[in-house]
């Protein structure tokens, strides 16, 4: 019996039609034209310039920077004792390690070389090596209450010759003044308001706009200690150059590795929830792209490069965050756990796994700090609202935010899981206040509409020395303890700090429908474009919104529902052409009924790329979807 090569002709085609059908290679000029214009629509959206504005621009914008940095040169030379105080909020720990470690390279630069600290060719300095630098985070956590403070025995055992503090509160650099009379008190605040210092002291703060205008703040604590460590060098550069071998020590002193601080600061952005302006874009892009290409690396080569040092490695891995890294999926995992172990009251385990240079270390640190947010709960973002039985209602958020005051009366622990609840339920901000003595009320202050950290700090400034209180906060919460005489008062001036700067930040951007996409456009060059943003506040990642058929609908893990779909532009004879992958999470339990076939559906979406797939896939992450 002869083969009918017929069929085998017949069958070949076919396998070749599919073949060029799953194996569509697009030409790079052809893909660039559907996907600019998607980029351009996006960009403009947002109101984004096309000249953007320079990356370090923060030297103009703060005085007392240069002062500052001399005086930490010259105490390094003279082989000095420098002590960083800082508060217990996850801005100031990543400050305390950008500007320890960066002084720790600078100090081990200079003694890299040994015939020139050591030989005749001239004597560099005998006290280089005993330069030392500590850190204290001296403020109070209500999780670890006491009346008593540790800050005078601490300081006294330090005994330093240069104080920085990171963004003081009141009365602190009075008390730092009586208790060191002799040593130089750096203070470094992100506001233009602060004690009376004495003529010893270097103010770094910002150069006012106007007379009398409210300075709006651009940068966090922990910027402006990698500006200060980097013109820390510069001053050295200055004041060795009349050394017989100032090449060489100034050659060290320009490899020393500041530039790793750099992903410190991209983090302490995301940790205050900055306005996404274009030099903080710049900055928080460029942070995220270094921790992913020292993903990629083994871990002793990543960190001799300054990509990724051990400790933030290691907790990333106990934060469960997920390679590829983007912004968002940082800010969503690595800083709640700062956060709670701030809150918990154990800052030092943070500081030190930052600051660790050995991966075991490393490693034994971030495991307690994962342990410390496990036993902990504080939250630290509006995501977590859905955690506890309460979506945010968006649409309440009014442009001029009132806050709502609450009285607690059950277990005081509650306070933050009450407030984050009432704040997810109203959309205002929170003020939940217990008794927790005859004269003290302890308070829970939850808004998205201000900076609270920034918020308290500016507040206590404002009350009578004899109302001081003592809090702990973050771009989100803060939790203070106050006397019964203060609270009216307190009450006073949050009102007034919140109709102030309601007109000044708006904090939550509405949501931003850039259209549709045709199936050219949806690849993986655009989903991972997309990925690589620096998507935050005033800048929200983009959300797509067109009509689908459906083509099969498939029931994901008991909870979630993975829909096929076509494009459908309004005919009832449409709905052809290339599917789409649609992944609806945590939908089954909201649908009444599976999906049929052919149904018209209008959906809302965000573009994804499928990693595990070798031809770089990309799907729809579905955010609402109706029956049209």
């Amino acid at each position: 019996m002869q083969p009918d090569l017929g069929s085998d002709v017949l069958n070949k085609d076919k396998v070749n039609q599919q073949i060029q059908r799953h194996m569509k290679v697009r030409d790079g000029k052809d893909l660039s034209s559907a996907i600019n214009p998607v980029k351009e629509r996006i960009l403009t959206a947002r109101a984004v310039q096309q000249l953007e504005e320079a990356a370090d621009f923060v030297r103009t914008d703060w005085r007392g920077l240069k002062p500052a940095a001399r005086c930490l040169a010259e105490a390094m030379l003279a082989g000095g004792r420098v002590c960083i105080l800082g508060r217990t909020n996850p801005d100031h720990l990543l400050a305390i390690a950008a500007l320890s470690n960066g002084l720790r390279l600078l100090c081990r630069s200079l003694q890299r070389t040994r015939d020139v600290v050591q030989t005749s060719r001239g004597s560099f300095s005998g006290h280089i090596s005993q330069f030392d630098v500590n850190y204290i985070c001296f403020n109070f956590t209500p999780a670890r209450y006491s009346d008593e403070c540790t800050l005078d025995r601490e300081l006294a055992e330090i005994s330093p010759d240069v104080v920085v503090l990171l963004d003081p509160s009141f009365g602190v650099i009075n008390r730092i003044n009586q208790q060191l009379p002799s040593a130089t008190t750096i203070a470094v605040a992100t506001h233009d308001r602060l004690e009376h210092l004495s003529d010893s002291d270097v103010p770094v703060i910002p150069f006012p706009e106007e007379p009398g205008a409210s300075y709006a703040k651009g940068y966090t604590v922990c910027a402006l200690a990698h500006e200060l460590t980097c013109l820390t060098r510069d001053m050295l550069v200055e004041l060795i150059s009349s050394h017989p071998r100032s090449q060489a020590l100034i050659s060290q002193l320009r490899t020393a590795g500041l530039e790793a601080s750099c992903t410190l600061v991209a983090l302490s952005y995301l940790c205050d929830d900055m306005p996404m302006k274009s030099h903080i874009r710049n900055v928080v892009a460029a942070g995220v792209d270094r921790i992913n290409r020292g993903w990629t690396q083994q871990p002793r080569t990543s960190h001799s490069r300054g990509n990724l040092h051990y400790g933030l490695r290691a907790l990333l891995v106990e934060s469960e965050a997920v390679y590829p890294f983007t912004a968002q999926q940082l800010q969503m995992r690595l800083i709640p756990m700062f956060s709670s172990v701030c809150y918990a009251g154990f800052p030092e385990t943070i500081i030190e796994c930052l600051r660790c240079n050995e991966l075991k270390t490393s490693k034994d640190k971030a495991y307690r700090a994962s342990l410390l947010k496990a036993k902990t709960y504080f939250p630290s973002l509006k995501q977590l609202a859905g955690l506890i039985g309460a979506e945010p209602l968006a649409e309440k958020h009014e442009a001029n935010p009132t806050y709502e005051e609450s009285i607690f009366e059950n277990d005081e622990r509650l306070l933050p899981i009450y407030a984050e609840r009432r704040y997810a339920e109203t959309g205002k901000t929170q003020l939940v206040v217990a008794s927790i003595d005859d004269d003290k009320i302890r308070c829970f202050l939850r808004s998205d509409y201000i900076n609270v950290n920034d918020a308290l700090c500016s507040i206590s400034f404002e009350m009578e020395p004899d109302q001081s209180f003592q809090f702990w906060a973050d771009a989100f919460a803060g939790d203070l303890v106050v006397d019964s005489e203060a609270y009216s008062q307190l009450k006073i001036k949050l009102h007034g700090y919140l109709a102030h700067n309601a007109q000044t930040e708006v904090p939550l951007c509405p949501l931003i429908i850039d259209g549709d996409l045709t199936p050219n456009q949806r690849t993986a060059s655009l989903a991972q474009w997309l990925e690589k943003q620096p998507w935050g506040r005033h800048y929200p990642e983009p959300v797509f919104e067109q009509y689908f058929m459906v083509r099969s609908s498939t029931i994901l893990m008991e909870s979630h529902c993975k829909l096929v779909v076509v494009d459908f532009n309004g005919s009832e004879s449409d709905g052809g052409g290339e599917g789409f992958e649609l992944l609806w999470r945590h939908s089954v339990a909201a649908l009444s009924e599976r999906l049929r076939q052919n149904e018209k559906v209008l959906v809302r979406y965000r573009l994804r790329s499928k990693r595990d797939a070798s031809c770089g896939e990309v799907f729809g992450e579905v955010i609402s979807l109706e029956l049209a």
